[in-house]
Parts: structure tokens; sequence; C-alpha cells
């Protein structure tokens, strides 16, 4: 049975806010199958996009992608959409939400190198930590005060010739709240085997869940200060621009909104 206090903290959502976004999306009806594309047309042009049915959304201003995939569009349905007008159905809501999700993921690649997996489920989006050569990862990260951190993000939990691991995560999922549009934060545990990168069976996971989320609760504010500091770089902004997408910025301070003011 969940405690009042438990009760409180899953109705509070922890976000990094968008502090800019483009005002306008692009929206460009395909004449042809994305798949059946001729290999002339190449996608480098238009960056971050929505395969959205016979339809590509993007930030990418139109001209670029009207010129980019000429030879596959219909320009007299592809046109310019006020984002105001997009977010007013909820229709357009959930593919905005989806465009902004895949512009986050495309800068959490950039992790990469320090371990940071993105698991890829488009229902259930995630990402974390891989173990170093089958062994425990520590990495040092800039806080918001300039200083150095060091924190270990996968640990070993048991030796021997079966050894597993506790690895640090996230679930994020971008939503508009109160009118706020923010890439929500959730800390998890994910317990992986003895190569430190894939995760234990159903019922281990549970075990270990039961026993080490209750010990570091995973919205803690270490957890999410980390988590803060890690994505931000330490910068007051985290920059998500790309090619001919120059206004798209996320707040480095998290900000707790009700759950119940999703839209």
């Amino acid at each position: 049975m969940e405690t009042k206090h438990q009760v409180a903290a899953s109705q509070i959502v922890n976000v990094l806010p968008f502090v800019s976004m483009p005002e306008q999306l692009s929206v460009v009806r395909l004449r042809t199958a994305l798949r059946l594309k001729p290999p002339s047309v190449a996608l480098s042009q238009v960056g971050t996009f929505i395969h959205n049915g016979d339809e590509i959304w993007s930030f990418t201003p139109l001209p670029i992608l009207l010129s980019s995939l000429e030879t596959i569009i219909d320009p007299s349905l592809s046109r310019s959409r006020l984002r105001s007008e997009i977010e007013a159905g909820s229709l357009g809501r959930k593919v905005l939400s989806w465009l902004l999700r895949k512009h986050f993921e495309r800068y959490l690649q950039r992790f990469g190198a320090q371990g940071l997996f993105i698991e890829g489920d488009p229902n259930a989006p995630r990402a974390y930590f891989h173990g170093q050569d089958g062994r425990a990862r520590s990495l040092s990260y800039p806080t918001r005060d300039s200083a150095e951190a060091c924190r270990n993000v996968v640990v070993q939990r048991c030796g021997g010739r079966r050894p597993w691991f506790k690895n640090e995560g996230l679930g994020y999922q971008v939503m508009a709240l109160g009118g706020v549009w923010g890439v929500s934060i959730d800390p998890f545990y994910i317990f992986t085997g003895s190569d430190a990168k894939k995760p234990l069976p159903f019922a281990a996971q549970i075990e270990r869940s039961n026993r080490w989320n209750g010990r570091d609760a995973k919205t803690g504010s270490g957890h999410l200060t980390f988590w803060e500091d890690f994505l931000t770089l330490g910068a007051p902004l985290v920059d998500l621009r790309q090619d001919n997408v120059d206004n798209l910025f996320l707040g480095r301070s998290l900000l707790q909104l009700p759950r119940q003011l999703a839209v």
C-alpha cells in the first residue's frame, strides 16, 4: 500500500523545461514511401524529423526541405505551420512531443563515449550506463558551481563467477505541463549481468529493484542533481540546436510540476 508521501511523489514530474523553441514547423507531403526514395535523395540536409504517415515533420525551414526532397514530395501539399496552431490539437501535440524527443535523443548520443546507452523503445524511452569492458564505470562531470565531480554510475554488486552490476539510468518523456514544454526525467537503477551491459531477467530485476531502490530513492535529490549536472554539462542551457535549427534550448534547472497538468 502506498503511503501519502509516495502518492504525492508519484504525482510530481521532474522536468527540464524548454526555454526556447522554433515558432514554426515544416510539414511536407511525400509522393512516395520514404523507404523507396532514390539514392540521389540524401537526408543529411533534412536534419531531425518525424516520418508521420505520408508526411515529414521537422523544424528545418520549408525551403530547405523542398530543395532536399524535391523528387519525392508534393510541394503543393507542403506547408509551414505555426507551433501554436499545432499545439492546439491533441494529435499535433503528440507529433510535436515525438519530434522534440528525437531532438533530445540526438543530444543524448554525445554521451555514448561515456557509456550512456539509449535503449530505443519509443513507448518507454530510457537510457542507462553500460559498464566499461565488463567492469564498473566511474565518470567525472562538471557541476553548476564549475567544479568537477565524480560518480560511480555502474557498480559491481556480486563477485565470483557470476557477477552482476547496478547501473544508473533515466527514463524520459517530452510533455506539456501547464503550458510548459519540457523533458521529464525519471532516474532508476537497472541490473545487468557479467558483461555490465545486458539487463538481468525480469524476475531478477524485480528482486534487486525492491532491495536497492528502497535504499536509494530513485527520485532522491542526489540522483536528480547528478542528472541535471551531467546532462547540462554544467552550463545554464542545454543546446539542442543543429544545422538550420537555431532556436532550441532546454533550461538547466529542474521544475517539479503536478502530473495532472499534462496535456
